[in-house]
């Protein structure tokens, strides 16, 4: 940078400053006021404090000589690419003033062009090429700003530092990265897209319910085993009963045969004995069918509601009755619950 031609410049723009702030001492101009200060800080070598305020000025009145010093604070601040951009702007302006204005601004245009020609040389500068597979929507972002397609693969000035850069097509997600460069520095960056993420697993199907029906009244049968039971074990007794009552009828035909009145021979009294032990047996099996069967009944309509069918399904009661010796029977009982 060239200090001499700073002061010089600067020693212009505040005789400048003083004949406009004695012309205008009753009306203060916020564009003014924004400028002063910022030359001030400039001069002081704040340019982080110096460089907006003089920007500002700027917006509120746009002027060549306000955006010529705003272009060397900012190569002093060290943002080349930002300055170099300044200085494009005073040049692309000047030929557009009018005679008086450029002898106004005095050799601003000539120093502008040799600025320019150092912080394009200095300045660095990035160059973004997109993959072959990229789709003609991709979008690609330098420092947040969406680049037009006809910049990419050109070399872009970029202030020194980190610079961030992103990738993203349509409905995909966004391929991000950093990239530092320092004074001077040429990079060239080719971009990749982002591999998609693969969908999440889907979740695992809730466990198996053995039943959904709520737990058995009671103990590990419930009442639902004792209808069972007490069922299985009356059809039993009625079962046996009758099994009994005709051994004892078959029994008495032999009585009759062989007896006169009390007077029985020997296979008429064993006949008689025979007929009076089955026919205890048939009288005790039916009391206990007839109360199992009874008793079952009155546990299966007193059940409530919620213990539906299938509580018990696995129980089950099996009889039979096998004679044994002469004249004799053998209750035979198998179940499951």
């Amino acid at each position: 940078m060239n200090t001499a031609r700073f002061a010089l410049s600067a020693a212009c723009l505040s005789t400048a400053l003083a004949a406009a702030s004695a012309a205008s001492a009753a009306a203060p101009d916020p564009a003014q006021a924004a400028f002063d200060q910022g030359v001030a800080h400039m001069e002081a070598g704040r340019f982080d404090e110096g460089c907006p305020a003089i920007e500002e000025s700027q917006k509120l009145d746009p002027r060549p000589g306000t955006l010529f010093t705003l272009a060397e604070c900012e190569a002093l601040r060290g943002r080349l690419a930002t300055a170099l951009a300044r200085f494009d702007e005073y040049l692309a302006l000047y030929p557009t003033l009018t005679p008086k204005q450029q002898q106004n601004q005095a050799d601003r245009e000539k120093i502008a062009r040799e600025q320019r020609e150092t912080l394009a040389r200095d300045a660095p500068a990035i160059s973004l090429s997109l993959p072959p597979d990229a789709p003609p929507a991709a979008v690609v972002k330098l420092d947040g700003r969406v680049l037009a397609p006809t910049a990419l693969g050109t070399l872009i000035p970029v202030d020194p530092g980190t610079h961030s850069i992103a990738l993203q097509v349509p409905g995909g997600p966004v391929s991000e990265r950093i990239e530092r460069l320092g004074k001077g520095e040429k990079k060239r960056v080719a971009l990749t897209l982002a591999v998609p993420r693969p969908p999440p697993p889907p979740p695992p199907p809730p466990p198996a319910r053995a039943h959904a029906g709520p737990a058995p009244d009671t103990g590990a049968g419930g009442r639902r085993v004792a209808v069972y039971l007490a069922g299985g074990l009356g059809l039993v007794g009625l079962a046996v009963g009758g099994v009994t009552g005709a051994l004892a009828m078959e029994r008495k035909g032999v009585v009759d045969e062989n007896c006169a009145g009390t007077a029985c021979n020997h296979e008429g009294k064993t006949a008689a004995d025979a007929m009076k032990a089955l026919g205890l047996a048939s009288t005790i099996a039916f009391g206990v069918g007839v109360a199992g069967v009874g008793g079952a009944a009155v546990l299966l309509l007193t059940e409530p509601k919620a213990t539906s069918a299938g509580a018990s399904s696995g129980a089950w009661v099996a009889a039979g009755v096998a004679p044994v010796g002469s004249g004799g029977a053998a209750l035979d009982v198998r179940g499951a619950w």
